[in-house]
């Protein structure tokens, strides 16, 4: 994107390995800022985003619960923003220092009034590069904040990772809108463009002094609107543009096995190892199954609902109360059974297994 970095954050386990690594990286750029709660650190991230940085900050669920009024307020200032999630095992003050996956309705669902905004999951250590330059991306391209989740598991683990060459990376360089307007028009710093996307104007920029806030917003201009037709208007169009980002992502394939097998085991995030090995083993041993993991949890891709529809059993591990699930029953009318795991630790290769032979067998 080719902007400056700022991370804006609050230690807590087990989030704070960002705040202390970036800390260390001044040489290229990135500013870091340790605040003194949660609700100064996304307010901060908020900020640099208005400023022309990259505004990005983290937690685990007790903080994003605190950072949820701001997150409300990017949603409607249109800013990009990144919101990283390493999910703890909760509610409250909860497990600490132990993982689970049981803020998917937090990401997807938990803010005030309708605000939608793109989640994404990674899978591992390594994956999570590959997310943060997706949600960057998505963040920058439609002016939104993006939740990235990870988990306690994914924040404490380690892998083997190559270095990647950056010059096989597409860039998608972010243009600051500079323009003034004809002499007797308005500065319309919420017009938009084809990906319902507002332009993103530098404080300052000459001719093009406006201001943004939490209040509702007349389309186009940006000037305070209560009218009803403004606030159907505007919400229509945040729920839109989320929903547009289907249009520019991947469509869903299947890990392993095939499309319209008797059985899919359907995951996300940090589950990926586990299923990914018991549906290999369960395919080695004759039986009719799929794997699907799922990066982008909201806005699902294009293709996700023909493709569940086309298996005739689905199954989703994960470590919550069946979250995921619920999600696939809502959007695609899909009869998506539950294998629900809560101790604190990850699932093991046997479980899943085992939950595939009972499926089939």
């Amino acid at each position: 994107a080719g902007l400056q970095m700022f991370f804006g954050g609050y230690p807590i386990t087990p989030a704070s390995a960002l705040l202390h690594h970036l800390s260390r990286l001044k040489e290229f750029g990135i500013t870091t800022f340790q605040a003194e709660d949660e609700i100064a650190a996304i307010c901060s991230a908020i900020g640099a985003s208005y400023a022309g940085q990259l505004g990005i900050t983290s937690s685990s669920g007790p903080g994003i619960a605190l950072k949820t009024e701001a997150l409300g307020l990017a949603i409607m200032t249109e800013l990009p923003l990144i919101v990283v999630n390493s999910q703890r095992g909760g509610p409250s003050t909860g497990l600490p220092t132990k993982t689970e996956q049981s803020d998917l309705y937090q990401a997807v669902y938990g803010r005030n009034a309708d605000a939608p905004l793109p989640v994404i999951a990674a899978r591992s250590p390594a994956d999570a590069f590959d997310c943060a330059i997706e949600a960057v991306r998505i963040a920058t391209r439609y002016m939104t904040p993006v939740v990235l989740l990870t988990d306690g598991y994914i924040a404490n683990a380690a892998e083997p990772w190559k270095v990647p060459d950056m010059s096989g990376y597409e860039p998608f360089p972010v243009h600051f809108f500079d323009k003034a307007p004809a002499e007797g028009e308005g500065v319309m710093p919420f017009a938009r463009n084809g990906d319902l996307a507002r332009p993103w104007i530098k404080p300052g920029t000459e001719g093009l002094e406006h201001r943004i806030g939490g209040i509702e917003k007349q389309p186009g201009t940006g000037n305070i609107d209560y009218s009803p037709a403004a606030h159907q208007e505007m919400t229509d169009t945040r729920a839109a543009k989320v929903n547009k980002v289907a249009e520019s992502i991947p469509d869903q394939d299947v890990c392993i096995g095939k499309a319209g097998a008797k059985l899919a085991v359907v995951g996300w995030g940090s589950t990926f190892g586990p299923i990914h090995q018991a549906v290999r083993r369960s395919l080695n041993k004759g039986l009719d199954v799929a794997h699907v993991h799922i990066r982008h949890i909201w806005p699902m891709p294009a293709n996700m609902g023909e493709l569940l529809k086309s298996f005739d059993r689905i199954i989703v591990p994960e470590m919550n109360t069946g979250q995921l699930k619920t999600v696939l029953r809502d959007q695609f009318l899909v009869d998506a059974r539950p294998l629900n795991k809560v101790s604190g630790h990850p699932f093991r290769i046997a479980e899943i297994e085992a939950a595939i032979e009972s499926a089939l067998v």
